[in-house]
């Protein structure tokens, strides 16, 4: 910003060179002054009213002289400082570029911005002249979209505005559009003017790239500020307009209220974690937000319902078709490939993965993808990932053909393909099976589980929604691959503490096997949920679920399943305390898991007796179970079983008040449950090395152990948390750390 003192000395050196030009001129006749002198003496009065003009404005006088068309901005604006202050550094004489591009999907605040940063110029003094000129077609409230009669279509008439809003009416009147392109940027010559190009995506691409050639041979220092949801332009700064930050959406919610005394009742009475989610659902979009609240204020719904109808694009076509339906229409099949592929991806994407997940080739993927940013529909990110705006993936989903959250209108008469869409989920499928399962070894490779687990939690959600196995069955394809897809995933999700997350995918699993009349797969689903709330001590869910499994398991288990369902009945007692009848039907389950040879069960039984034997005082006996299920486990290489079995000696000896012999046994749970990743293995095999120090005396060192321990049995709320906590309160008392 230039201070009032140096643009003073400016227009005093400008006089004076003006004057002795004038002083030149005057030896001459009108038709004998040299040209070179006359485009000086132009150019030097062009700088001199300029200078003039700007001083006037840090003097606040309001000269009428000053073109100046900006429109009043009485809407809220928040945030982008980072974004205002990018745009004002491009804008400044130092910076060699024509001026800003501001692109984004539509709503994100482009037009506003731009604005907020001209009447900012403005006030700095930084322009001699600030035109506004928009090309916006259609603008939507909340009662819905409304047409713009008087929008503009062309590099023309945008010329011809601007010459309009500068007092040149030769420019004006002239009849030939390459001729008046000319006299403008020679009218700016010795100017330094501020153009402001609004809605660029509604011209046709020849247009555009007109416009882009003239904007690049703007005279300095003149600067202009382009808005489109289509990227434009080259020399110039680009600033990608991305989701307003949540405590600047919530500042937003927070000055819409003022103004609209039932929003603010409204947004007073709503829980924050209703304000958040719907930051999430609008993606941070200020018009998505406007819309939204405007539902509240105009047409009396609450939040939640609002909020919901945000969620639902066939049920807000208003919005949705506003935001992109002319960018849909201009799509080719590649593209909405690439858009469905994206929509099942909920992490950023590589262009190798989405070419695997479409069949496309790594060109195809590129071409497309380089379009769909150009576009705005397509984030570009670092590291050569690509993502969509939630707005985005919500009109998407709703265009590929619905679900139960997004409804199944098609948008604008858009709709995608969904076999693009099936396939990408597929390939999720097949990535958890080739990751996943139950092998000895299968732990090895659920690290690449771990890394994608956003993107498979959100095709089993699609699966679920597709498949309606919640009510009536819609679609078996995506029933079946739902199944697939926990079988691929459970354990895994019980050895890295997603049991909340296992416990939602059983329950979809033994829905959709009853669906399609699969008992196996209905009865494993069932086990698979009951095994969690088994572990968390909710032995009456337990129960309930081990019920329906059984019954799953009658009508079409194999024996081996039907004794998975005998010895969890097992389980239920045992936690009931009825130590006889758990004991009987552990035995029942070991003498079929011996006929039938599966050993690996079979050392499952004999842990379950030990537990048994050790709660009943009967040391010697659980020693000799827990042995001969460890040497079984040893004999198959199952490290997750000696891991188990290792604790389950470790906490025999702490019983018979043999912590020496505890340790070694815990020291090779720990190092077995670290290698395998299994949570729930290493918290017991910390917290029973911390009750060994704590029988040494050595507080401060079992306490890390001890915390470590509790974070994991907070997370999955496992059924030793209480005794945990008892634990870690126990240690910093002895440890003087309260």
């Amino acid at each position: 910003m230039e201070d009032q003192t140096n643009l003073e000395q400016m227009l005093s050196t400008a006089r004076m060179i003006l004057m002795v030009l004038e002083q030149q001129a005057a030896g001459y006749t009108n038709l004998t002054i040299p040209a070179h002198l006359k485009v000086q003496l132009d150019e030097k009065r062009q700088e001199v009213t300029s200078l003039e003009a700007r001083l006037s404005q840090l003097q606040g006088k309001r000269s009428e002289n000053l073109p100046d068309n900006l429109p009043r901005y009485n809407d809220v604006f928040v945030g982008r400082k980072q974004e205002i202050a990018r745009c004002m550094e491009a804008l400044s004489p130092e910076e060699r570029g024509w001026g800003v591009t501001v692109d984004g999907i539509g709503g994100m605040g482009k037009t506003a911005l731009a604005l907020e940063v001209a009447h900012l110029a403005r006030k700095q003094a930084l322009f001699d002249a600030y035109l506004f000129v928009s090309a916006k077609t259609t603008w939507l409230s909340a009662e819905g979209v409304r047409e713009e009669t008087l929008a503009l279509s062309s590099l023309d008439s945008f010329c011809r505005e601007f010459a309009k809003g500068l007092g040149q009416t030769d420019i004006v009147k002239m009849t030939d559009a390459t001729e008046r392109r000319r006299a403008l940027l020679d009218a700016l010559r010795g100017r330094r003017t501020l153009l402001i190009w609004d809605n660029l995506e509604t011209l046709n691409a020849e247009e555009r790239d007109m416009i882009a050639e003239f904007v690049r041979k703007l005279p300095i220092p003149n600067k202009a500020i382009i808005t489109s949801r289509r990227r434009t332009g080259e020399s110039a700064l680009t600033i990608r307009l991305d989701r307003l930050l949540e405590a600047e959406a919530l500042e937003l919610m927070r000055e819409k209220g003022r103004s609209h005394p039932r929003l603010a009742q409204e947004l007073n009475a709503t829980k924050p974690e209703i304000l958040t989610a719907l930051y999430e659902a609008s993606g941070g979009n200020p018009l998505a937000l406007d819309w939204t609240l405007g539902q509240v204020a105009h047409k009396g719904y609450s939040i939640s319902v609002a909020l919901e109808r945000l969620r639902n694009a066939a049920k807000s076509n208003d919005l949705y078709g506003f935001l992109f339906a002319d960018a849909a229409e201009t799509l080719f099949e590649n593209d909405r490939t690439v858009l469905s592929a994206l929509v099942v991806f909920l992490t950023p994407a590589r262009t190798a993965a989405l070419a695997n997940a479409t069949d496309l080739v790594i060109t195809e993927i590129q071409v497309s993808l380089e379009r769909l940013v150009t576009l705005s529909l397509v984030n570009d990110l670092d590291g050569e990932r690509f993502g969509l705006h939630p707005l985005t993936r919500t009109y998407i989903r709703a265009a590929v053909g619905g679900t139960d959250t997004v409804g199944t209108a098609p948008l604008s008469g858009i709709r995608f393909d969904p076999a693009a869409q099936r396939k990408v989920l597929r390939y999720w499928v097949d990535f958890a099976q080739k990751y996943g399962g139950y092998g000895k070894d299968a732990y090895q490779t659920y690290d690449k589980l771990e890394a994608e687990w956003q993107n498979l939690e959100g095709v089993a959600t699609t699966l679920q929604e597709m498949a309606g196995i919640l009510g009536t069955l819609k679609d078996q394809q995506a029933a079946q691959m739902l199944i697939d897809l926990e079988i691929a995933l459970n354990n895994f999700l019980l050895f890295r503490g997603y049991w909340d997350e296992r416990v939602r995918l059983g329950e979809w699993r033994y829905q959709a096997g009853k669906a399609l009349g699969q008992w196996n797969d209905a009865g494993w689903g069932a086990n698979n949920v009951a095994i969690i709330y088994r572990n968390r001590g909710e032995t009456d869910r337990a129960a309930s679920w081990a019920a329906q499994m059984a019954e799953a398991m009658e009508r079409g288990g194999s024996r081996r399943d039907k004794t998975i369902a005998i010895r969890f009945q097992g389980n239920i007692a045992e936690q009931r305390r009825d130590s006889a009848e758990a004991k009987r039907l552990y035995q029942e389950a070991l003498v079929i898991y011996r006929e039938l040879g599966d050993e690996e069960c079979e050392a499952i039984a004999l842990n379950d007796l030990g537990r048994v034997a050790r709660s009943l005082g009967d040391f010697d006996r659980a020693e000799s179970y827990y042995k001969q299920a460890l040497a079984i486990s040893e004999k198959l290489g199952n490290r997750g079983s000696q891991a188990n079995f290792c604790g389950s000696l470790g906490l025999l000896a702490l019983n018979r008040d043999r912590p020496t012999e505890a340790r070694p046994w815990y020291e090779r749970e720990l190092a077995l449950a670290q290698e395998i990743g299994q949570q729930t293995l290493i918290a017991d095999a910390q917290s029973g090395l911390a009750r060994f120090l704590e029988e040494e005396g050595r507080y401060a060192e079992a306490l890390p152990l001890a915390l470590t321990a509790l974070e994991i049995r907070e997370r999955s709320r496992d059924q030793g948390l209480d005794w945990t906590r008892q634990l870690v309160e126990r240690l910093r008392r002895k440890a003087g750390m309260e």
